[in-house]
């Protein structure tokens, strides 16, 4: 799975405030794929080695509920990228969502930002050990940090590259949510918000979606 994406027109009016930029979502969205990616043959041969815990996630919420004023702040007049399923029912890892908002192409009063988000339910049976595996062999090459308070455990670390990407996994049951985020620090997007920084983003995305998750019945 990958995707592209064209560079922003030249500005008609050389006046006019610089067009935004999608190459920056180039690194993010290349996190994403790696993350959900990873999942299905590594989580393939955990589930079928470990026991069984229950879960209260039997399917993971959609794209929508990622849709939060911290969003609408860090991502001014965000438009949705992607908004895709992740597995099918004969994939051990579970079933959900990955998902991908930037700020519009073209001249705009924000610079440009971008925040993905991935939302899977492991299966009931094992799920929350699943989940919490998930999270750990996500993050772990990327020296991560514990996050406190924050769903029954949760991550944070910083992908390097030509734009720092900050991201923060959750497990909340047997639902892993990852949240990632990154912005330029100008109109013509050369240079990225630090990483730290950007990770601090992420969490403020991470616990917007956690705390308008249904509680379990």
């Amino acid at each position: 799975m990958s995707a592209a994406f064209p560079g922003g027109p030249a500005p008609e009016d050389p006046g006019a405030a610089p067009p935004q930029s999608r190459g920056l979502a180039i690194g993010l969205l290349a996190v994403l794929v790696l993350a959900v990616l990873g999942l299905a043959g590594w989580l393939g041969w955990y589930f079928l080695h470990n026991g069984v815990e229950s879960g209260d996630f039997e399917a993971a919420p959609e794209c929508e509920i990622g849709e939060t004023e911290a969003l609408a702040e860090l991502v001014p007049g965000y438009e949705t990228e992607i908004e895709e399923t992740v597995g099918t029912v004969q994939d051990s890892f579970g079933t959900g969502w990955q998902c991908r908002w930037a700020t519009p192409e073209g001249a705009g009063e924000s610079v440009p930002a971008a925040a993905t988000l991935v939302l899977i339910a492991a299966p009931v049976e094992g799920g929350e050990e699943n989940a919490s595996e998930t999270m750990r062999a996500t993050a772990e090459r990327s020296d991560p940090q514990p996050v406190e308070d924050l769903g029954d455990e949760a991550l944070t670390w910083v992908e390097e590259g030509a734009f720092e990407v900050g991201c923060v996994a959750v497990r909340v049951s047997n639902l892993y949510l990852e949240s990632c985020y990154t912005a330029a620090t100008d109109y013509d997007a050369v240079d990225s918000v630090d990483g730290d920084l950007a990770a601090e983003e992420a969490e403020r995305l991470a616990r917007a979606v956690v705390d308008q998750l249904p509680e379990p019945e």
